[in-house]
């Protein structure tokens, strides 16, 4: 079940950078009074991942006291996947005027982000899922996961600018 989730984060990645491309495929049709309120929301996935680890960090160190590794980890990889979430929203959002099929691949790339999510959310899930598994590997897909994020989200709101 691990291989599986670890796939479907590297596929998550690949629909990142498709969907952004389809979003500059298309970025003449889109709403700018749309974009300018989503471009906040996106802002927003930049600085939270720094917010919620500390976050979580205090809180194991101080409340839960137990699984320490195992607490971060899972929160570093579910607030990723949530965080690709919130950028297929912001694609999809923008493009949904279009009323093209293009729309599907961000559609399936935020339902799996969903779906992988709320299966992981539940510690006990994440433990039995990776129990086999050195916590490095999730953290190092997790990593890929934000970097592609981050690069995805930059080129989303430099899009701005360069029109």
């Amino acid at each position: 079940m691990s291989y599986i989730i670890l796939a479907l984060s590297l596929l998550i990645v690949l629909l990142l950078i498709f969907s952004k491309s389809i979003f500059y495929k298309n970025y003449n049709q889109i709403n700018l009074k749309i974009k300018k309120r989503m471009d906040a929301m996106l802002k927003l996935t930049r600085i939270v991942p720094v917010i919620v680890l500390l976050v979580i960090s205090i809180l194991a160190l101080t409340y839960f006291k137990s699984k320490f590794d195992i607490r971060l980890s899972h929160a570093w990889l579910l607030l990723n996947f949530w965080i690709c979430i919130i950028i297929f929203y912001y694609i999809i959002a923008e493009i949904a005027k279009i009323r093209k099929p293009v729309i599907i691949l961000p559609a399936i790339g935020m339902m799996i982000s969903l779906l992988i999510t709320i299966y992981l959310t539940p510690l006990f899930h994440y433990e039995s899922v990776f129990q086999n598994t050195n916590l490095i590997i999730p953290n190092l897909f997790g990593l890929a996961m934000i970097v592609a994020s981050y690069y995805v989200s930059h080129a989303l709101l430099a899009k701005e600018t360069a029109k």
